[in-house]
């Protein structure tokens, strides 16, 4: 792989990329951020009539509003139908499944075995369309294995979603959590069982958080090629320490368009859906597709399912449903690149669905593709502590965006690295980016892997070493003064035993006295927006009444009202892939005429 900006030459071959959660950055913050200052009504209006680059155009009332001023966002206005003389050609199946990721290939191998003809469509040239590695799911065989050998404790499930619920604020359907809780074992299960006849395992994930006032949930699993067992919980980003193309969703997906192959059903590849069919408010019938330029087919189907991912890369609609986070993301990683468009959330629309009532939409953005943050001393753009670093990776990358300046730094000594092995084998910090990425449970924490960790790192830029503070603060760029003021401040807690300024733990304190000192750039990475479509426990879209859609189906990204407003519940790791195995096989059995409810189990919380 080509050196990527940030990412240095010794970086990740490109199948690691993959494995991890994109193939690119989508770009620093919005760039039109500094545009969204607000107008007086002359002005707006003197934008909108020049045709200016002035962003969104603006209603009398000075509030955003789409193109036509007159309420609606141009994602919610419906082009021409596509003319009938542009259509070539129709052809029939079942269950049209639009997209193949995670979501979609659950739900076309379900369709396929309720005996459905179905045909999946991508609008990306052949590829693995997946990233990431954490897969949620509740009381599953992996789990009930490792509890009957001592190692690990199930959860109170029912405790899980009233924290989950919590954590939203109520700005959540409840319903679909505790469907959640009630099918993903058997899903998950069910995932299990065809990975094993591709010659994939699965390990449960020992890296969560097991701090005493947030605590996450030994539910994550992770598959892998049951043969590269020490390649995968040796992996670190770096090579000479394991490789990215051996576990996680990049040899899962792979494995499951083997299976919709192996099941007669088929992948189109650069195929993009332009226009569902529906005719008034009768049930959706199919799509046009296009393979090409003025080139259109319309696939006739008894159901269609959306499985197409999010809308992040149209950032109309994210600056609107998460300004927030379009602020304080760093940079923008999705598989394949900027292919989230929001495409299907767009048709969908014009169809009559409707989007999630609650805003701003909650989005997945963690500390990826910079420096590890552990549980070290935190400074901002000042050199100066600014939160309790105790917290989850989540919390890490909105918090630093809160400063005057976004940028901010972890602070240890020679012997953090030695801290944070001893934190997580006492089972007292975790998660992501202080804990492994593919930690297992019944493992321990690999010191000489996350030593490669920072070798790369230093390599790369994204941490700097010196042998004083004051030479340190000059290559982090913050004052001197203040970062020696702030790491004495910080000693000085470490020896009293509290945390007098942010509560911290003092079990998860460690002094930085001690050279080299190293300062590890903190950067927030967004990767998924959970925002998205209505729609009820069988999967269907939901109209602006709350009304089901007759033969339309959602799950994945594309599905709505799971997570609520502001942020990725990080209580259940992995549960936005959890989600695709869960509601990708809900919607594949009832779009091929079966009964989910009935024959999925349900688990006895």
């Amino acid at each position: 792989m080509e050196e990527e900006k940030g990412m240095g030459k010794k970086g990740l071959s490109r199948r690691a990329f993959l494995g991890l959660g994109g193939t690119a950055l989508a770009g620093a913050a919005m760039a039109g951020m500094a545009g969204c200052a607000p107008q007086s009504k002359s002005d707006a209006k003197a934008d909108a009539a020049a045709g200016g680059e002035g962003g969104i155009p603006v209603a009398e009332s000075g509030a955003s509003a789409g193109p036509d001023v007159a309420g609606k966002h141009s994602w919610e206005i419906a082009p021409e139908p596509i003319a009938k003389d542009k259509i070539k050609g129709t052809e029939e199946c079942d269950v049209l499944v639009i997209g193949a990721g995670l979501a979609g290939c659950c739900a076309s191998i379900s369709a396929l075995e309720k005996g459905a003809k179905v045909i999946t469509i991508d609008k990306n040239p052949e590829t693995v369309v997946a990233r990431g590695v954490h897969i949620a799911g509740f009381h599953t065989k992996v789990q009930q294995k490792l509890a009957g050998e001592g190692l690990v404790e199930e959860p109170d499930y029912n405790n899980v979603i009233r924290r989950w619920i919590n954590w939203a604020q109520g700005r959540v359907k409840e319903p679909l959590l505790w469907e959640f809780a009630h099918k993903s074992g058997a899903c998950f299960d069910w995932l299990y069982d065809l990975a094993t006849k591709k010659g994939l395992e699965a390990l449960l994930w020992d890296g969560y958080y097991k701090g005493p006032d947030y605590t996450e949930y030994p539910v994550t699993h992770i598959f892998y090629q049951a043969d590269k067992y020490e390649e995968t919980v040796n992996f670190t980003f770096y090579q000479g320490s394991g490789v990215g193309d051996v576990y996680g969703n990049a040899v899962l997906v792979p494995a499951l368009y083997e299976t919709i192959a192996d099941m007669g059903g088929e992948i189109r590849w650069e195929t993009k859906s332009e226009q569902l069919v529906r005719d008034g408010d009768g049930p959706v019938t199919g799509a046009v597709v296009s393979t090409g330029k003025d080139e259109y087919t319309q696939i006739n189907a008894k159901s269609v399912i959306i499985a197409s991912g999010d809308y992040a890369a149209d950032n109309e609609m994210f600056q609107y449903y998460s300004p927030m986070t379009a602020y304080a993301m760093d940079g923008r990683f999705y598989n394949p690149p900027d292919c989230d468009t929001g495409d299907m959330h767009k048709q969908a629309i014009w169809a009559g669905g409707a989007m999630q009532k609650s805003e701003p939409h909650a989005a997945v953005m963690h500390l990826d593709f910079g420096a590890a943050s552990y549980g070290f001393l935190h400074v901002n753009w000042e050199g100066k502590r600014f939160k309790n670093e105790d917290v989850n990776t989540q919390s890490k990358s909105v918090t630093k965006a809160l400063q005057t300046k976004k940028d901010a730094w972890t602070i240890y000594d020679s012997h953090g690295l030695e801290q944070v092995k001893a934190q997580m084998d006492a089972g007292l910090g975790g998660g992501l980016q202080w804990g492994q990425l593919t930690q297992p449970v019944g493992g321990e924490y690999n010191l000489e892997a996350q030593k490669k960790v920072l070798e790369g790192e230093l390599e790369s830029g994204q941490t700097v070493e010196a042998n004083t503070l004051e030479e340190l603060a000059e290559k982090m760029g913050v004052p001197p003064e203040n970062l020696v003021a702030t790491v004495d401040r910080y000693n000085e807690l470490c020896d009293l035993g509290r945390d007098l300024d942010f509560g911290k733990r003092p079990e998860v304190m460690g002094k930085v006295v001690d050279p080299p000192f190293y300062a590890g750039k903190l950067v927030a990475s967004m990767l998924t927006m959970c925002g998205g479509l209505r729609t009820n426990l069988d999967a269907q879209v939901l109209d602006a009444e709350d009304q089901p859609i007759e033969g339309l189906y959602v799950c994945g990204s594309a599905a709505g009202e799971f997570f609520g407003a502001g942020d990725y519940p990080t209580y259940v790791p992995g549960i936005g892939h959890g989600r695709c195995v869960t509601f990708g096989r809900i919607a594949g059995i009832n779009a091929a005429g079966g009964n989910a409810d009935e024959e999925i189990p349900s688990l006895d919380l």
